[in-house]
C-alpha cells in the first residue's frame, strides 16, 4: 500500500474502485487504474473538483499513481485537460506521477506530459514513491509520511 493512502491523518475519498483520492498536508494524491473512458473522468473529475473547492486557495501539488493500462481516450484526455487548467486556477501549482506500475509506461508518460505540459504545470514522473514525494518536498509540498 502506498504510504500517502495508509497514512491516518489522509483523508481518504474511495469511489467506483477505479481510483482513490487522499488528501493531505498541501497535497492531492490519487490512485488509478485501468482505461479512462469520458464517463469514468467525468466521474473523476467532479470528485476532484469537490476536494478542491474544499481545500484553502493557497499553492498545492498533486500526485498520481497510475497503475495497469492507465491510457486516457481522445475525449477523457481533453476533459481531464480542462480538469487541470481548471485545477490551476484553484491553487495546484506542480505534479508529480508515478508509473512504475503502467503496462505501457511509454505511452502513459507521453499522454500525461502532453495535458500537464499544454496547461503549463511542473511535472515530475517517477518511478517510485519516494522519487516523487521527495521531488515535491523539494518543491515545498510536504506529505509528512
Amino acid at each position: 500500500m502506498m504510504k500517502i493512502f495508509a497514512n491516518p491523518k489522509a483523508v481518504v475519498n474511495n469511489k467506483y474502485g477505479q481510483y482513490q483520492i487522499a488528501v493531505l498536508n498541501n497535497i492531492i494524491a490519487v490512485s488509478a487504474e485501468g482505461v479512462a473512458s469520458k464517463e469514468s473522468i467525468e466521474r473523476y473529475v467532479q470528485d476532484i473538483s469537490d476536494i478542491v473547492l474544499n481545500m484553502e486557495q493557497k499553492p498545492w501539488a498533486f500526485l498520481g499513481f497510475l497503475h495497469g493500462t492507465a491510457l486516457l481516450t481522445k475525449d477523457a484526455e481533453k476533459d481531464l485537460h480542462k480538469s487541470v487548467l481548471w485545477r490551476v486556477s484553484r491553487g495546484m501549482t506542480t505534479s508529480a506521477l508515478v508509473t512504475q506500475n503502467t503496462t505501457i509506461e511509454a505511452m502513459v508518460k507521453a499522454q500525461f506530459e502532453r495535458v500537464y505540459e499544454n496547461a503549463q504545470v511542473k511535472l515530475g514522473i517517477f518511478s517510485t514513491e519516494k522519487g516523487a514525494i521527495d521531488w515535491l518536498a523539494e518543491q515545498g509540498f510536504v506529505a509528512d509520511i
